[in-house]
């Protein structure tokens, strides 16, 4: 199965990224390439995307280290982030898994823009930004 990876170092503590990435109603605020969520069950939700709509259907998590997604009807089979601090930096690298080799080079387009707009997001909190007042 093909993956990509994408890396970011942003300028920030783990635990803030960590609980960015798991909180859902945050990611419509700063990733740029989704549109809406929305919860269907415990531990499931249907993400709108630019890349396509998807069901998540399994979520993994270990605080501070890593987040992973699997997904049910979207060309991506699962992604996740990886997160690893060398103070005062973190590191965090994007992955995705998937079937259809031809849609490589979109996901790679869609990781960089995702890790850019976490990125960004997080620099304007860092520097007291509110994020009710956030637009991506």
């Amino acid at each position: 199965m093909p993956k990509i990876a994408r890396n970011i170092d942003i300028k920030t503590n783990l635990e803030k990224i960590y609980n960015i990435l798991i909180d859902g109603e945050q990611t419509v605020k700063w990733n740029p390439i989704v549109n809406e969520i929305t919860l269907l069950e415990e531990q499931k939700y249907l993400l709108k995307s630019t890349i396509g709509d998807m069901t998540i259907n399994k979520i993994e998590k270990v605080k501070d280290v890593y987040v992973k997604w699997r997904m049910e009807q979207s060309d991506l089979n699962s992604m996740g982030y990886i997160l690893e601090e060398k103070l005062p930096i973190s590191k965090v690298e994007l992955w995705v898994e998937f079937e259809n080799k031809t849609l490589k080079k979109k996901f790679k387009e869609a990781a960089d823009l995702t890790l850019e707009g976490l990125k960004k997001y997080v620099e304007f909190i860092e520097t007291g930004g509110n994020i009710k007042e956030y637009d991506k």
